[in-house]
């Protein structure tokens, strides 16, 4: 996958240098300086096609204020589970005038992380905080993706995606109403008892 960003960030550079004639200075450098985000929706919406193709049944683990439940959950529910973080669609088109992209090498978790943060004032509709992707250096595949939104409504609510891929996804939900304790619950779906 990340060899994939390399060819595609590379064919972006040869377009914009085989359209020099009809583009003005200015316009070339916008789109040479426009980050090409990791397509973290889409790349959501490609783990759940093969979660649908598994030949297994998920386990969903709740716990609220440190009551635990679980429950085998239905093919049907697991794109719902993750519906939260599907909107909005999390890719450099719509993005990348509202968020930067780092990167780095953390040699403690062995992997490439890009990690996505506000570059200025998000409007109200954006609830989307920011995100991180780490890809493992030797097979350049996705690890984990880790999502952050926070609603605008009241009471406050933070949502936080961990999707390990092959394994699990998590959903943490932390509810702040003004005066109270914060109120988290934390639902796991899990697919691959190896972890």
């Amino acid at each position: 996958m990340l060899r994939f960003w390399f060819i595609l960030l590379i064919s972006v550079v040869i377009s914009a240098g085989c359209n020099q004639n009809r583009i003005t200075q200015q316009e070339q450098e916008i789109t040479l300086n426009k980050s090409i985000f990791f397509p973290v929706t889409q790349y959501l919406l490609g783990q759940l096609k093969e979660l649908d193709s598994l030949p297994v049944t998920p386990l969903k683990i709740t716990s609220i204020n440190n009551k635990v439940d679980s429950v085998w959950v239905k093919r049907n529910e697991i794109r719902s589970f993750a519906q939260p973080f599907l909107n909005p669609v999390i890719d450099s088109i719509k993005l990348s005038k509202y968020f930067s992209e780092k990167s780095f090498l953390d040699q403690t978790i062995n992997a490439f992380t890009f990690s996505y943060d506000p570059i200025k004032q998000l409007p109200d509709s954006i609830e989307l905080k920011r995100w991180d992707v780490y890809v493992d250096p030797a097979t350049g595949m996705v690890k984990r993706v880790y999502i952050v939104k926070q609603s605008n409504t009241t009471p406050e609510q933070i949502m936080q995606l961990t999707w390990k891929q092959g394994y699990f996804c998590k959903i943490t939900t932390i509810t702040e109403e003004p005066g109270a304790s914060p109120q988290i619950k934390e639902e796991q779906l899990i697919w691959n008892f190896n972890d």
